[in-house]
């Protein structure tokens, strides 16, 4: 017999205001504190544990609370967890089932691996002559240890390359060094 949907969750997805609430501070403290709306949706929307307007009611009402924060940076509107959140996760978070708990702290360092790697590489794509120049810089912290710059006939093929780079940027520093050290 199939798993009962109730508000396009499955069975074993929270429903309860409080649940969801505590989900979110979880995620948030163990993906070290700061995500962006897409990656809270991600993990909690896209894997059945929540539905979208109880995730969303929720974050309101933990911001309005002082749980969360919404701030403007470098990665654009990101939810960061408060001092009182991570209050929240550690006298609530264990109301949450292990199984999910376990789940969020695989999705939270996973998506603070993401976020670092975001931060490492930086691309710009500009206008130039009838094509577009693009470049591309791999960092780690302050030093810049692997930057090109490579001309795209249009856009459509400058927006690709920025993708591959940001996709495969750490192996080809390492083949470009392994060529150029042989």
């Amino acid at each position: 017999m199939a798993e009962p949907v109730l508000a396009g969750i499955p069975a074993g997805g929270l429903k309860e205001g409080h649940e969801i609430k505590v989900l979110i501070c979880y995620l948030l403290v163990s993906a070290g504190g700061a995500l962006r709306w897409e990656e809270i949706c991600e993990v909690c929307c896209g894997e059945g544990l929540v539905d979208y307007f109880s995730l969303s009611t929720a974050t309101q009402e933990l911001e309005r609370y002082g749980n969360i924060l919404s701030l403007v940076g470098e990665r654009g509107l990101v939810y960061q967890i408060t001092g009182f959140g991570e209050e929240t996760v550690k006298s609530l978070g264990k109301t949450l089932p292990a199984s999910l708990r376990e789940f969020i702290d695989l999705h939270g360092k996973e998506l603070a691996a993401r976020v670092r790697r975001e931060k490492e590489i930086q691309t710009e794509i500009r206008a130039e002559g009838s094509g577009f120049q693009v470049s591309a810089t791999l960092h780690e912290g302050e030093l810049a240890f692997f930057s090109m710059s490579l001309y795209a006939p249009d856009r459509e093929q400058a927006e690709l390359i920025v993708r591959n780079f940001k996709k495969f940027a750490p192996e080809l520093y390492g083949q470009m060094i392994e060529k150029l050290t042989q």
